[in-house]
């Protein structure tokens, strides 16, 4: 049996490493005509338990799905990745806030997923 150098056989660890960390599958949806001008993702406003109280636009939809496993990158969280997910997703989109319509958060093994489906809009000032 060959014997491979160290540098290798760290490489090829962390390369399995890296890749069970995080993966992040997202869908858009335009329902709107037109893209907006993009919002930058700390400007996005999001909507969990309630609606907006002023009028708004509908401007599409987003369904992620974001898994990671425990031993290499930790537990997937709504309020961390989900939001990040959402809010990068809904400016590119030109929407200024989410509503999240459902959240699934489930563990299987060493893996945590969080299914999230959402409504993205552009609030009238």
């Amino acid at each position: 049996m060959p014997k491979w150098p160290i540098c290798v056989v760290l490489a090829i660890v962390g390369a399995l490493a890296a890749s069970g960390c995080a993966h992040v599958d997202t869908r858009t949806e335009r329902l709107s005509g037109e893209p907006g001008v993009s919002t930058q993702a700390q400007d996005i406003k999001i909507f969990k338990d309630s609606k907006p109280e002023i009028g708004y636009e509908l401007i599409g939809k987003i369904e992620s799905h974001i898994r990671r496993n425990i031993f290499w990158g930790g537990v997937a969280r709504l309020d961390d990745e989900g939001y990040t997910e959402l809010r990068q997703k809904a400016g590119v989109m030109g929407g200024n806030a989410v509503i999240i319509d459902n959240v699934i958060v489930t563990a299987s093994g060493e893996s945590t997923h969080i299914h999230i489906w959402a409504t993205v809009i552009r609030m009238n000032s």
